[in-house]
């Protein structure tokens, strides 16, 4: 067995920026051969650092506090003295200025590699042994006595009694019946209105990129958190495919277009691709051999109420989620992030019951819970 003092376990954004922080020495143990590798697809490859517009509205609970400590311009600065050059686009959200994560993972390597020992393991169960904390791993056995989780892995808390609220894959695509016809489609500036089984609702405008069997986009990422965060995949999602239109607005649209004077399957050449308009075309009905002058007043209006509400049922979530939902909650730990019930024991980054929409959001989180603990172990 091996024994250290301070030990953090999970060498992703926050793990590595409490040892960063940290003015003790402390030993990473990470599963990844390197430190920081998750870094390398945030962003699209390019690391969106944080947001200019940092706010708990933004997440599934108030971190105000924890800001105050560590906000996104301390989160500049600190990148900042690292040496790191960053700049933000017309939404907030910061990059580095070379648009690439690999930027942000190097100068956290680079530095970290001069002060903190990395071990390469995977850590499968924890256990208090008096004042002290026993990892198993896969390769070895440690022991400290001061423990920092900074994991995405819940079922290392079973060992030390404490409880959590179970993982659920949020800020991914959303899984529904076949949409085929339009995969690969895309559509922008919609509104996109979801509504999960508890009857809890939201909505955003924005784009969204049809699958096979499925939705996806920033704007869907979004969205999924309704249903990550509780934990089921299970409701409905509504898109209107025009929302700078009513639906009064968009009748007398409707009917002007009626003066086109072409078949029904033509009818909706000039607003939207072909994929879209026979997606509408066969949800109607509609006999697409007719002159749209016969449409009429009915049939309009079930035009205008299906573009203003084209509807899909949510049946699960593809596995490509940035973020989870769960974990610790905030109220059982303390302003330092130590667990009110086990001494010594902090919890950072994706750990805590803590999640963003996309943006920048959730690495700031990692980045201030990190600091913190950084600071106070």
């Amino acid at each position: 067995m091996r024994d250290f003092e301070t030990i953090v376990v999970g060498g992703g954004a926050s793990g590595c920026l409490c040892a960063l922080a940290s003015d003790k020495k402390v030993t990473i143990i990470e599963k990844d051969n390197k430190l920081a590798k998750k870094l390398l697809v945030t962003g699209n490859g390019r690391c969106n650092l944080t947001n200019l517009q940092v706010d708990d509205k933004y997440y599934n609970t108030s971190i105000k506090k924890y800001l105050s400590v560590f906000d996104n311009k301390k989160t500049l600065d600190f990148f900042n003295d690292l040496g790191l050059v960053s700049y933000s686009d017309e939404q907030g959200r910061v990059y580095p200025i070379s648009n690439s994560a690999k930027s942000v993972q190097q100068i956290i390597v680079n530095r970290l590699s001069k002060t903190t020992p990395f071990i390469n393991d995977t850590i499968t169960s924890i256990k208090k042994e008096g004042e002290n904390f026993v990892l198993a791993g896969n390769n070895d056995s440690y022991s400290c006595k001061k423990l920092v989780l900074a994991c995405a892995k819940c079922e290392l808390l079973d060992g030390l009694k404490i409880k959590y609220k179970a993982f659920s894959p949020s800020l991914c695509s959303l899984k529904t019946q076949s949409t085929r016809n339009l995969n690969n489609i895309r559509v922008d500036n919609v509104k996109v209105s979801a509504e999960n089984n508890l009857g809890q609702k939201k909505s955003e405008i924005g784009e969204v990129l049809f699958k096979e069997s499925g939705l996806s986009g920033i704007v869907i990422f979004n969205i999924s958190s309704l249903f990550a965060r509780q934990g089921s995949f299970c409701g409905k999602v509504t898109i209107d495919l025009l929302p700078s239109l009513s639906e009064s607005q968009f009748l007398q649209l409707l009917e002007k277009r009626k003066g086109l004077d072409v078949l029904v399957s033509d009818y909706f050449d000039g607003l939207f691709v072909k994929e879209i308009a026979y997606e509408i075309l066969n949800r109607l009905k509609l006999n697409e051999n007719r002159s749209c002058k016969e449409l009429n007043e009915s049939e309009l209006l079930r035009i205008a109420k299906t573009i203003k509400n084209l509807s899909f049922d949510v049946k699960g979530f593809y596995p490509n989620n940035q973020v989870y939902s769960g974990g610790v909650c905030l109220d059982d730990l303390d302003e330092k992030l130590q667990h009110k019930k086990v001494k010594n024991l902090y919890i950072c980054g994706e750990l805590c019951d803590v999640d963003g929409e996309c943006g920048g959001y959730n690495l700031q989180w990692a980045w201030t819970s990190g600091y913190i603990v950084g600071k106070s172990i």
